[in-house]
């Protein structure tokens, strides 16, 4: 999972204040391997790997099969939700009101 660690440092580092966007759909993509173009870009090949990118400056991040994108998925379960949240849906959820509630002094107004 360093790899992984390694990627998702990359995304915090690289999409600021949009990282958790990318997390979420990174997660979503890693259970519904579909090739597709996004925010988050997956490639799949005839043999089931995986790449994931977060932009087109971005290398990717490989998954080799069913199992591997599993073990990414428990992995961001555990890095983000902890004991904190139940499920990726209501970190991003929560990632996203904090957001909100920092439009204010990120961009000015009210």
């Amino acid at each position: 999972m360093d790899e992984v660690d390694r990627w998702l440092d990359w995304v915090h580092r690289h999409h600021n204040e949009f990282d958790y966007r990318y997390i979420y759909l990174a997660y979503l993509a890693a259970g519904a391997p579909l090739s597709r173009q996004g925010e988050i870009t997956v490639t799949v090949d005839p043999g089931g790997r995986c790449l994931l990118r977060a932009g087109v400056v971005d290398r990717g991040l490989l998954l080799a099969d069913g199992h591997e994108r599993e073990r990414f998925a428990e992995h961001l379960r555990r890095r983000y939700c902890g004991d904190r949240y139940p499920s990726m849906q209501a970190w991003e959820a929560a990632q996203h009101d904090d957001f909100l509630d920092e439009i204010p002094w990120r961009f000015g107004g009210r």
